[in-house]
């Protein structure tokens, strides 16, 4: 407790001193924009989540599942569980509202293209087998 009024005013400085490089350099942080619409569509429309699918015209054990997206320092992941197994997807890509990857199923490489509104993903899946649609909903729970 000696130091406490030390380490008071040591927070206090440093947090003072980034609120004036904010005010300086507003559109170069988390914090501080010009836009808040902008940066709440961003996080609206984010894939990042847990999403509930369905995929039409396929085998009943493939026709629902569960999309997990998760964002990491290098990039997105993105994790199915479909028939009780969990497969994972590569070259995950994520451009603005859009969400591309591809995942193996039964030794066949699927290609899916997902656009992500609000709560809701709808896209295709391309296989070999043909194309079929896919939609979702997030997760709230």
């Amino acid at each position: 407790m000696k130091n406490f009024g030390k380490l008071f005013c040591a927070c206090i400085f440093f947090v003072s001193c980034s609120m004036s490089l904010l005010a300086v350099n507003p559109g170069h942080s988390t914090f501080c924009t010009n836009n808040p619409t902008e940066v709440l569509g961003k996080v609206y429309n984010s894939p990042v989540g847990i999403w509930e699918y369905t995929v039409e015209d396929v085998p009943y054990e493939y026709s629902a599942g569960t999309l997990i997206i998760t964002k990491e320092k290098e990039g997105y992941k993105a994790v199915i569980k479909v028939n009780y197994n969990t497969l994972t997807a590569t070259d995950v890509k994520v451009k603005d509202n859009t969400l591309n990857f591809s995942v193996f199923i039964e030794g066949s490489k699927v290609q899916v293209s997902l656009q992500v509104t609000d709560d809701a993903i709808n896209g295709n899946a391309n296989s070999t087998e043909g194309t079929f649609s896919l939609n979702g909903k997030r997760n709230k729970s």
